[in-house]
């Protein structure tokens, strides 16, 4: 069996411990993708194109939020990044740029709606897939177009964001170091059930 973990930072790491291993170990299954620090929801869909091709058994997204910047570079362009990296090179300034004087909110919404839709249509056969959802309007709220998608296979009732605000608590004197995924290895362990029971 060959499972695919495709979305932001949520599921990129996949070492031990990590939600992304527990399940493919439950499952016995060989890990072939995992998730990209900073992504939008553009790459994840590119990344899904770009999946599908290695024909997994089983797809796990973890899908991000509107205001990430989609770009050529498949750059972590968050307002956040851009700020903190706009003297770096053109591109940081120009997303940072962009954040300051161009960005439309409802369109963001609006395509991030189309773009998880679209994961979801290419990506529910032939393999199975699930959805989790790294941050909904709960946290951030919306603008013009609320963004939280209704779709099959999802796990609904919190983000993995509102999930992670439980388990900060690092796992030994290292710090933020022992956060993968954003929350330490018993969040990782509720995650890890939350997908095997979906999967049931």
């Amino acid at each position: 069996m060959k499972i695919a973990f495709v979305g932001d930072s949520f599921c990129a790491d996949t070492g031990q411990g990590t939600w992304p291993d527990l399940v493919s170990k439950e499952l016995d299954a060989k890990l072939i993708s995992k998730g990209l620090q900073g992504a939008n929801q553009y790459t994840i869909l590119k990344q899904t194109q770009s999946i599908l091709k290695l024909h997994p058994d089983l797809l796990i997204f973890t899908h991000t939020d509107p205001y990430r910047l989609a770009n050529r570079h498949d750059r972590p362009l968050g307002v956040r990044p851009c700020l903190k990296h706009q003297k770096d090179d053109v591109v940081w300034k120009a997303g940072h740029d962009y954040y300051t004087h161009l960005m439309d909110f409802g369109f963001h919404e609006f395509t991030h709606i189309a773009l998880v839709n679209e994961c979801w249509r290419i990506g529910c056969a032939p393999p199975n897939s699930l959805h989790l959802f790294s941050f909904s309007t709960e946290e951030l709220q919306f603008k013009e177009y609320n963004w939280d998608v209704d779709l099959p296979n999802a796990y609904k009732e919190k983000s993995l964001a509102r999930i992670s605000y439980d388990y900060q608590t690092p796992d030994n004197d290292d710090g933020w170091s022992t956060l993968p995924n954003h929350m330490n290895y018993a969040g990782n362990k509720v995650v890890s059930e939350i997908v095997l029971d979906m999967l049931k």
